[in-house]
This record gives C-alpha cells, structure tokens and sequence, in this order.
C-alpha cells in the first residue's frame, strides 16, 4: 500500500479492495496454520513477511548484504516462536492503524488536481504574438514513419493532410542530434550541441533540474511572459535565470490516471500488483543475478533455460504510464491555450505519444500489461523483425490517437479565435526508438540508416501567422529549424553553437560520459540530395 500510495492509485478503487481482500485470505491461511499446529510454519511465515517489509520500507536494510537480510529473517522467526502472542498482537494492531491511517483516509480524501488550476493572464492586447511550443515526447518524423504496412502508409499521409489543412510549415526529414529527452531537449533550448551527456541536467535521476535556459532568457528578452507545463522527468522551471511567470507540474510516473482506464478490474488489480513486486530492489537484483550469472553457467552446462522477459510487467524496472498521464494532461494544455493573449508564451513537454502504446487509433485504451513499449529497454538479441513490427503497429496506432487529441486542440483554438494569429511549434525530441539497433556506440558496428531514422528522425512543424503552409522532406536538424523559426517570426534569437557543419549525430556513450559524433547517414528518399545508397 505504501507503493501504491506513493503512486496516487485511489486506494478505495475495487481493485485495490481486491488486494485487500487477497491480503485478508493470505492471513487467513497462515491463521489456519498455526491453529492446525503449525507453530514453526507460522513463524517462518510472519518472518518472512516481516523481513521483506522491512526490506521493502527501510533504505538502510535494502542497501545491506544478503547475509544481513537472511540474519534479520532469522533473528525475527526466533522472537515470533519466543514471543508468539505478543508478536501476533503487536502486528495486528499495526496493520489496523496502518489501513485506518492510510487506505481509509486517503481514498476518502477529496480527489484535487492542482495541475488543472490556470493562473490569470494578463488581460494585455499589445506585445509580440501569442507562442505555443508543444514538444511530443518520442514522435517519429515524418519521413522515418516506414511504408512497409498499408496502415503505415495511410497514416503518413493523414499526418500530412493534418497540418497542411491549418497550415503548417512541416519538416518531413526533421531529426534530433541525440536518442534521449535528457539530451535533445535541454541542448535544443540552450541553442547548443554539446557533446557531453545531461551537461546542462543536474541529478542522477528524474526529475532532473536545467541549470540553463537560453532560450527562455531571449523569450522574455523579447517581452514574453512563459508559461509551462512539463512533468517530472525534466523540471523546465529549474533555471534560475530563466524562471517563467507560472509553471504547471505533472506527474508523469504517478498511477493515479491508470485507474482512471476503462478497462477490466481484475486487470487493474494485476497491473496493480505487477508495479509493486517489479519495484522490489531485491526482487530486481534476483533477477539481474539469473540473467547474468545463472543463467549463462546454466547454458554452458547444455542446460537450456528461458530468457527473461523485460517487457512484461512482472519483471520490467518499473510502471511508466507516460502516455497515459499526458494524455490526461492535453485538457490542462488545451485550457491554458485559451488564457493565453499576446505577449504570452505557452511551453509544454508531454510525454507522447511516448511509450506505453496503451491508446488504439480511436483513443481507446489496451490493458497496460498488452502495451508495448519501446526497444531501449530490450535486449539486443531478443530485438527481431517480427517484434519491431508489433511495436510499430501498437505506436503507430497511438500516434493516430495523438492526432485525434491535437485535431481535437486545434478546432478549439479556432473556435476562440486564438488560432490564427498564433505561432505555433509542434516537434518532437526523438524518434520512436523502435529499431533492431539503436545509436548507441556499443551498438554501432551493426547500425543501419534505417537504425538512425528509427531512433533519431522526429516531427518538426510550425504556423506563423502570414506564412503559407508547405511540405519539406529534406534533412533539417530540430536545433537549427527552432533558430530558423524563431527568426522568421520573433525576432534574431541567439546563434546555433555547432560543431562542424555537415549533418552529424551523437551515439550515446554512457552517464555523463563523452558522447561520440559520427556523420549521419540517413536522408529522406524524398529529399533532392538524397543518396539511394544509404538507405
């Protein structure tokens, strides 16, 4: 329940009831035990859930060796056999006041949502021209999106018509310098490529705090007043020198939009259940210790044994609703929009259509245990051709959805009369990460262009007022459109600091390591310069 709690589920949800229900019966039985005169299995029962809370709770017992676990395992079926009565009562107690403090006070708590709250705007009519800066986390590019499916195909082509119809500029062949959002984002408003990875990032681990932003610094240079919305991977209000005027959080690894999912209880309880047992640390380190030791002196005995499946959600690091949570989060975007008025900016991070692929191309939802999710965390030799392909399907799927929702957010710009003298900039960070390889250097011997486009070519599109739309397939780095864009519609924005001037590419290269520069071999085969030889 701590888990769970810390994760915002709705702690009176049935499926939570039914954990709790299961919980009962687990009691139960090892009640049932000891009344049938299983002193010593009792005892070894109470231990050991004892020993794995408090492994569970407590840091300083999780980073301890395995012989301090086993002992503390011992120490306490001893003082349960010894102390019986007392012990049975005193866990008792605690789990009462536990569930009276915790289940039944927080899930009667009035459900708030802070996030939704938009502050007054200024009610000016002056200033330069109303900016929205929307970032699709993991949007593929138009030009990486593969034609070897009819439904691929389509897709593309009502990608295309989308924003010819509201008149966009959209950069077909656009990509990222970089495969990570740690990276790509924090470079790209920092008008920078450095070669170092997280540089401008402070933190070993979400959220991460951006010590710099040049590219806020110029917006209110310019007279802006910026506004974002992001989530708790990258904090965009961070920088000291750049603070916006007001600054929307949400969470994007929290549970509580899971629930929300219309789909089955008794899926909701395994998703539930699956989240807390693949937190357990140790659980983790059980795991580690079958894949890279066990497993391979097994192998080498001519034991055949199963390869462990990171994907599911049982083994899998963590329960990263991404998707779920920005979608949640487009209503907060689409709110603010209408609040804005010239001399305001909007900057917003959404993580999608980022991974989990939980959203059909209607936006109805999958069971998150039958959404995919990208191939970084997938091991090389369990990456094929036949899995790239599902994933593709189930991303693409979400994609299309994504559309709905941006088709959706458009229309009611319009009907405010907030979209046509707007400029908007619709981009991603990176790709879809779908390949067989990904450019990574301990990966780069067996890269393909195909690898490159997969994990580096994104969307890029812009409307400024005045502007005809167009269709550009050719080879654009998302670094230098911003500049391009910013320039055609703001004002002269700081130059682009590059590092030579043919298109180029970071493999990534480790935490904070050195990343390594390498030309970049994709181009669009729409593209006038483009060579058929690399692709």
């Amino acid at each position: 329940m701590v888990y769970l709690t810390k994760r915002d589920y709705p702690l009176m949800s049935p499926e939570i009831l039914l954990i709790l229900a299961g919980m009962f019966c687990v009691s139960t039985v090892i009640g049932l035990l000891r009344w049938a005169g299983g002193r010593g299995i009792y005892a070894i029962s109470v231990g050991g859930l004892l020993t794995v809370a408090a492994d569970y709770l407590f840091e300083w017992v999780a980073q301890g060796r395995t012989i301090t676990l086993l002992v503390m395992f011992g120490i306490l079926v001893a003082l349960v056999r010894r102390f019986e009565k007392t012990t049975t009562l005193a866990v008792t107690v605690f789990l009462c006041v536990f569930i009276i403090s915790t289940v039944l006070r927080n899930g009667f708590e009035s459900e708030s949502d802070p996030a939704l709250a938009v502050p007054h705007m200024d009610a000016t009519t002056d200033g330069p021209p109303r900016l929205i800066h929307l970032i699709l986390d993991e949007h593929l590019g138009i030009e990486g999106i593969p034609d070897d499916t009819d439904y691929a195909k389509a897709l593309k082509r009502k990608i295309k018509q989308f924003y010819q119809r509201y008149g966009f500029e959209l950069y077909g062949g656009a990509y990222s310098y970089y495969l990570d959002t740690e990276d790509s984002i924090p470079n790209l408003v920092n008008f920078s490529a450095e070669s170092v990875n997280k540089v401008f990032l402070t933190g070993e681990r979400p959220p991460y705090a951006l010590q710099q932003n040049r590219y806020f610094q110029w917006l209110k240079s310019m007279g802006y007043r910026i506004h974002v919305i992001h989530g708790d991977y990258v904090d965009f209000c961070s920088s000291p020198d750049a603070q916006p005027q007001s600054c929307t959080k949400f969470g994007w690894f929290t549970l509580s939009n899971v629930a929300k999912l219309d789909i089955p209880v008794l899926t909701k309880t395994t998703t539930a259940l699956a989240g807390f047992v693949a937190s357990y640390t140790r659980y983790q380190a059980i795991l580690d210790l079958y894949e890279q030791r066990a497993r391979p002196f097994l192998l080498s005995r001519g034991v055949v044994v199963p390869v462990i499946d990171r994907q599911s959600l049982w083994t899998k690091r963590g329960l990263h609703p991404f998707s779920v949570n920005a979608m949640a989060a487009m209503d907060a975007v689409s709110e603010k929009i209408q609040q804005l008025t010239p001399g305001h900016m909007l900057f917003a991070h959404l993580m999608l259509p980022h991974f989990p692929y939980v959203y059909r191309e209607d936006c109805s939802a999958r069971a998150i245990p039958e959404s995919m999710d990208d191939m970084e965390m997938v091991s090389l030799e369990s990456r094929t051709p036949e899995d790239r392909k599902v994933r593709f399907d189930q991303y693409l799927r979400q994609v299309e959805c994504l559309y709905v929702r941006l088709d959706k957010l458009f229309r009611a710009m319009e009907s405010s009369g907030v979209f046509g003298d707007s400029i908007v900039i619709v981009h991603g960070d990176h790709g879809g990460r779908l390949g067989l390889r990904l450019p990574r250097s301990k990966e780069q011997d067996g890269l393909t262009a195909t690898d490159y486009a997969d994990g580096l070519v994104t969307l890029f599109a812009t409307k400024v007022p005045g502007k005809p739309g167009k269709y550009d397939p050719s080879l654009h780095a998302i670094n230098e459109l911003l500049v391009q864009t910013l320039g055609n519609s703001v004002g002269k924005p700081p130059p682009l600091s590059l590092p030579r001037g043919e298109p180029f590419a970071y493999l990534y290269n480790g935490h904070r390591k050195q990343l390594l520069l390498v030309d970049m071999p994709w181009h669009p085969l729409n593209s006038p310069d483009s060579p058929a030889a690399v692709q």
